[in-house]
C-alpha cells in the first residue's frame, strides 16, 4: 500500500514539473511495429525487446523505449523542424530483465524537447531534470555530463572489430586502466592517440578541473568546439543555480546509440546507480525521413520510489489547501471545495473527525466550525466570515498557495 501511494505521488509530481517548464503530455501505443526497432542493437537490444504476433500474423514488440515512437509521430507530416515542440510521457516500457528476478514492465517518466542544438536548451533541459530531483525531497543530487563527439573523435580512424570497440567502451566506462592500456598496445597505436584515450578515465570531476585538463589534450576542430559547448552549459546551469551539483565525465558512455551529442545521467544520496538518464539526439528522426534534432531524458519511477527509501509518507497529501469543516458547515465546505477546484488549486477536504487521519502537506489551512471561520497561513491565522473574503485572503497571504498555481498555469518562473 505505502509504496503504490508513493509511486502515484511520484508520478504526478513529475508530470507536474514537466507542465511548469512548458510541456504537454503525449502517449504512445503500447504495441509498436517490430519493424520501428529492426536496426536492432544499434537502438534496443532485439534480445531485450517482448515479442507477439496479431491475428494477422505480423510480428509486433511490447514497446521497450518511448523516443523512438513519439519522433516517428511527430515525423509524420513535419519532415524538418519548422517550431519547437515539448512533450512528456509517462507510461510502461518493456524489456527482458538481466535477471530472472526482474520485473519485464518497468514506468519511465520523460521528457522530449525537440529544437535545435544550442546550450541554452540543453541546459535548461538538465536544469528540468535537477529541479524535478529536488521536487521529489532528494537533498543530494549529481548531474554526470558527457559528450558523444568528444569520445568518438578519439577513437575515429581506428579501425577497431565490434568486438574490440564493446571493450574499450566497457573498460572507459569501467575507468580500468590497465586493460585500457593492454588493448591500445595491441592496436599499435601512435604514442599521442595512445595517451589522450588513456586520459579518459581521468576526465572526471567538478567542471572547471576537468574542462582544463581537456584542453591540454591533443584536439581535432570538433573536440575544441564540444569543449567550448560544454563549457557554455556549464555557465548557464551555474546561473540557474546548479553550480555545485554538476560533474562533467568524459568516460561517459550511453548504449542507446542514438545519442549524438550532449550525455547526462543522474544521481541521488545512497542509491548506487543512476535514477536518470538523457541527451541529445538530433539524428533520430532520418530514420523516418525528418530533420526533428532533439533532447531529452527518462526516470524509471519504481527507482525512484526505492532511492526515497521511506522519505514518503504512506498517508500524505501534497495539495494547495487542506480545508477542515464541523459537520454544521458541511454545505460550505462543499461549495468552497468545489470553487477552488474550479480555480484550479489542489484542495483536500475532510471532516474534523477524520483530520487526525490525515497528514498534509500544505501551508494553507482552512478550518470551518460554529464558532467562526479561519485561514491560517504559515503562522498567521485571519478570521473570514464568507467566499470572497477568503479568496481575497489567499491572495494577500498565500503568496505560496498562488506560486503554486501560477506555476500550474505556465506564469509562474522555473525555479
Amino acid at each position: 500500500m505505502k509504496i503504490d501511494e508513493t509511486f502515484e505521488r511520484v508520478s504526478e509530481l513529475m508530470c507536474d514539473q514537466f507542465s511548469k517548464y512548458g510541456y504537454r503530455r503525449m502517449k504512445t501505443a503500447a504495441f509498436q511495429p517490430y519493424e520501428l526497432y529492426e536496426d536492432a542493437d544499434s537502438f534496443v537490444n532485439r534480445k531485450d525487446m517482448v515479442k507477439v504476433i496479431d491475428s494477422d500474423g505480423e510480428v509486433l514488440v511490447l514497446r521497450p523505449d518511448v523516443t523512438i515512437p513519439i519522433t516517428k509521430e511527430l515525423s509524420h507530416g513535419n519532415d524538418r523542424l519548422t517550431s519547437e515542440h515539448r512533450f512528456y510521457y509517462l507510461q510502461e516500457v518493456f524489456r527482458k530483465p538481466f535477471n530472472k528476478d526482474g520485473k519485464i514492465e518497468k514506468t519511465q517518466a520523460g521528457v522530449e524537447y525537440f529544437c535545435e542544438s544550442s546550450p541554452e536548451a540543453d541546459a535548461e533541459t538538465i536544469a528540468l531534470a535537477l529541479h524535478t530531483l529536488k521536487e521529489l525531497s532528494f537533498t543530494e543530487m549529481k548531474i554526470e555530463i558527457g559528450h558523444t563527439v568528444f569520445f568518438n573523435e578519439l577513437l575515429s580512424g581506428l579501425r577497431l572489430t565490434d568486438l574490440e570497440n564493446r571493450q574499450i567502451k566497457e573498460f572507459i566506462q569501467a575507468k580500468n586502466i590497465t586493460e585500457i592500456s593492454l588493448l591500445l598496445d595491441k592496436l599499435g597505436l601512435v604514442e599521442e592517440k595512445k595517451i589522450a584515450i588513456e586520459q579518459i578515465p581521468f576526465l572526471y570531476g567538478k567542471p572547471k578541473d576537468v574542462l582544463k585538463k581537456a584542453w591540454n589534450l591533443p584536439l581535432t576542430e570538433e573536440m575544441a568546439k564540444t569543449l567550448s559547448y560544454l563549457e557554455e552549459v556549464y555557465r548557464l546551469l551555474s546561473l540557474y543555480g546548479w553550480k555545485d551539483d554538476l560533474t562533467i565525465d568524459f568516460g561517459l558512455i550511453n548504449y542507446m546509440h542514438y545519442y549524438s551529442g550532449i550525455l547526462f545521467q543522474g544521481f541521488v544520496e545512497q542509491y548506487g546507480k543512476p535514477v536518470l538518464m538523457g541527451g541529445r539526439y538530433d539524428f533520430l528522426g532520418n530514420r523516418f525521413g525528418a530533420d526533428l534534432p532533439a533532447i531529452g531524458f527518462a526516470c524509471e519511477v519504481e527507482s525512484i520510489v526505492e532511492a526515497l527509501g521511506g522519505k514518503e509518507s504512506s498517508n500524505s497529501h501534497n495539495v494547495d489547501l487542506f480545508l477542515v469543516y464541523d459537520s454544521v458547515k458541511l454545505e460550505d465546505a462543499i461549495h468552497i471545495a468545489d470553487t477552488l477546484r474550479k480555480l484550479g488549486y489542489r484542495v483536500l477536504s475532510v471532516s474534523v473527525e477524520k483530520e487526525r487521519f490525515i497528514n498534509c502537506q500544505s501551508s494553507n489551512y482552512v478550518r470551518l466550525t460554529s464558532g467562526g471561520n479561519f485561514i491560517k497561513h504559515r503562522e498567521t491565522e485571519i478570521m473570514f466570515y464568507k467566499l470572497d473574503d477568503l479568496l481575497a485572503l489567499l491572495k494577500v497571504e498565500g503568496d505560496v498557495l498562488y506560486e503554486t498555481v501560477d506555476d500550474r498555469n505556465g506564469k509562474g518562473e522555473s525555479r
